[in-house]
């Protein structure tokens, strides 16, 4: 099963996830697997859609930490974007991770 985290999120005015800094994890080295890279968040759709697992990493003093999984989600009549699963949680939120600026490829 493939595992990725997301490092960095670019969020459209409203909130939701355009695009995502992510890259593969070798969980049993606890460790990247792959270099990360910039993608649209249409990747990390497909990705969990093949039965990938996806996981936010949040900014902490030593460094960071996997808090939480992503899932997908629809929004405007059939378009899909991903959210991290369960309820809001106070300094573990979308809005809580590093942001991603300027342009995205496509």
């Amino acid at each position: 099963m493939n595992v990725y985290a997301v490092s960095k999120v670019k969020l459209d005015p409203v909130g939701r996830i355009t695009a995502v800094l992510w890259g593969q994890v070798d969980t049993h080295k606890n460790a990247w697997a792959t270099p990360e890279v910039l993608v649209p968040v249409a990747q990390a759709v497909d990705a969990l859609a093949a039965g990938a697992l996806v996981f936010a990493l949040f900014p902490s003093d030593h460094g960071h930490l996997p808090e939480r999984q992503f899932v997908v989600a629809d929004y405007d009549g059939g378009r899909k974007t991903i959210v991290l699963n369960g309820p809001t949680s106070p300094e573990r939120d979308v809005h809580d991770m590093d942001r991603l600026e300027g342009p995205v490829p496509t």
